[in-house]
């Protein structure tokens, strides 16, 4: 019954982390797409957080492998 239960938390951490990771993903590239009017720069810094953001995406869904197969 306590594996159980470990595993459920475990589980809603993981979603929780995946949730905030794509949510700074798909608002990067948008700020990215928007930055590129107002300057070059900022829509370059955009993708690169963006690109960070897929990094860290990966990062959570082999987590998410490694934890529950």
């Amino acid at each position: 019954m306590v594996d159980t239960v470990l595993i459920e938390q475990t589980a809603k951490n993981i979603k929780l982390a995946e949730a905030i990771v794509l949510t700074v993903l798909f608002s990067s590239i948008a700020a990215g797409l928007g930055g590129m009017y107002l300057s070059l720069a900022l829509g370059i810094g955009m993708f690169i957080l963006a690109g960070i953001a897929l990094i860290g995406f990966m990062a959570v869904r082999v987590w998410r492998w490694w934890m529950h197969g």
